[in-house]
């Protein structure tokens, strides 16, 4: 009986190899899915703090811009309180002068009517 005994062991070392074969399978199988499920995390990740830095840079760039427009109006503005604050002192000056017959518009009247009318170029 020595020969089915060694045949008996033999079948159980093969058996043994396999089950330790396909354990070892679905252990490298579990661990490579895992790795992949992280680095497809890692890559989402990376991604949303490449547009999120997209977007904060944008939102920068738009306050930039925002704050250069916001300037430019304001100088505007101011441009054009000064053009009114000339014209209305050219407008007191004028008719305060003395010995101005008040029925001729005189060349001077005229110019203050067109700046105050047309209003003249603004340089900015």
């Amino acid at each position: 009986m020595p020969i089915p005994l060694r045949l008996r062991i033999a079948l159980l070392g093969l058996v043994a190899s396999h089950a330790c074969c396909a354990w070892l399978g679905w252990e490298l199988r579990d661990r490579s899915a895992d790795l992949a499920a992280a680095s497809v995390q890692v890559e989402q990740l990376n991604k949303r703090a490449d547009s999120t830095l997209v977007a904060r840079q944008q939102d920068h760039t738009n306050a930039q811009a925002g704050a250069q427009a916001e300037t430019q109006r304001l100088a505007l503005q101011s441009a054009r309180t000064r053009q009114f604050n000339t014209l209305q002192q050219d407008i007191d000056t004028h008719a305060k002068t003395p010995g101005r017959d008040r029925g001729d518009a005189d060349a001077e009247f005229l110019r203050i009517w067109r700046e105050a009318n047309a209003g003249r170029p603004l340089h900015p």
